[in-house]
Parts: C-alpha cells; structure tokens; sequence
C-alpha cells in the first residue's frame, strides 16, 4: 500500500468500482442471443457507418473484463474481506451493511474495522493497486 495516499480516499475508491459490479453483471449477462441482427429493407436511407450488433458486443466484453477484474481482486483477498466483499457488492441479494454484520458475526466496531481492511485489500488487488496509482498522482 502507498505510504502518501489517503485511505478514506482508497476506501471511496473502492466503494465506487465495486458498486458497479451489479450493473456489470447485467451488462455482462446478456446472451448472445439479444443481440440484434441488422434488418434490411427497401427504403432509401442515407448510408450508416455504424454497426450496433459491434457495439454491443463490445460494450459486453468490456463489462466482462471490468468485473472479471473485480471478482479477480476480491479473490485475491483474505477469507474475512471475500465474504464481506462478496456479500455486499457481488451477491444479487444485495445485503445491508447490518445483515452483512450479522452474517459474519461481528460486533459494529468490529464489521467497521474488517470492512475498512477489507476495501483496502480489494484497492490493493484491483487491476494490481491501480486505485492507488491514480491517487497517487493526483497527491
């Protein structure tokens, strides 16, 4: 970890990438199947350069390769961070902050201090501590 960057500034950080784990996972599930073909017809139109079953299917592989990152950096932590990672910002449930104390059985104080740790050890494996370079730069 970065002995000059701020560790509420890590932690915002962190809560930002991994709160669009949901919505990358939407985005990253979406069958093939849903991808339209291009329709043809006989009318004249001006000529489109775009092809939107492309885009599409970049934007799902750029989601997939976003949370596969997520999901690599929470791996990546130890078994106390994975669980309240995993069940804060990856599990369709989407637990509360209370229910996820509850779950792994801790004391408020406690969940604060495990879960701090935890968004600090996700920023540390993310994309290999890029949370902390961009900070970093910006000190």
């Amino acid at each position: 970890m970065a002995e000059n960057v701020n560790e509420d500034a890590v932690i915002e950080a962190s809560k930002r990438e991994l709160n669009k784990c949901g919505q990358l996972m939407r985005q990253a599930g979406r069958r093939m199947s849903e991808l339209k073909s291009p329709v043809f017809d006989a009318q004249p139109k001006s000529p489109s350069y775009s092809n939107h079953t492309e885009e599409r299917m970049a934007k799902r592989l750029d989601a997939e390769n976003e949370l596969r990152d997520i999901l690599l950096a929470i791996e990546l932590c130890d078994n106390k961070s994975k669980q309240i990672l995993y069940d804060l910002y990856v599990d369709p449930s989407e637990y509360s902050d209370i229910e996820v104390m509850l779950h792994v059985g801790y004391q408020s104080s406690r969940y604060a201090y495990y879960k701090r740790r935890a968004l600090l050890r996700f920023a540390e494996g993310y994309k290999q501590g890029e949370i902390f370079e961009k900070l970093e730069t910006l000190a």
